[in-house]
């Protein structure tokens, strides 16, 4: 879990000022607290910033006496909630991957059934035109 309220309580600051500097209200500063909602990058960064702490500090993944950190404090630019594992994070991930491809597919086969060329599906979508062609001919069968 993220070290924030230790921290915070260590500078005798309260939540309301940590709030009135993220620009947020002090019950989200509890959210963060207690992990419920993961901090974001730029509150991680203001907050290193204002407790004059490394974001490995803050997040808890070492202390200012051990320097090493035994996992990196950012994930695919985003930041996990303390009480999930990495495990369960990445399996997360995955399959929410797996669902939007499912849903772009989809969108694709509907983009070419209402008669939108395949050249114009491959630049709204960013998916190669072979692939695209790939993708309704797999569909056929």
């Amino acid at each position: 879990m993220n070290q924030l309220k230790s921290l915070r309580k260590k500078r005798n600051i309260s939540q309301a000022d940590i709030a009135d500097k993220l620009g947020i209200k002090p019950a989200a500063v509890s959210k963060y607290e207690t992990g419920r909602v993961p901090l974001s990058e730029d509150s991680i960064e203001k907050l290193c910033k204002m407790l004059n702490v490394t974001a490995d500090e803050l997040l808890g993944l070492t202390d200012s006496k051990n320097t090493e950190s035994s996992m990196p404090s950012k994930i695919v630019g985003q930041i996990y909630p303390a009480s999930v594992t990495m495990e369960d994070y990445l399996c997360t991930l995955l399959n929410t991957i797996a669902r939007q491809k499912k849903q772009m597919n989809q969108t694709v086969r509907n983009l070419y059934s209402c008669g939108i060329p395949t050249s114009t599906i491959a630049r709204v979508t960013a998916i190669n035109e072979q692939e695209i062609l790939k993708l309704l001919n797999s569909a056929k069968n």
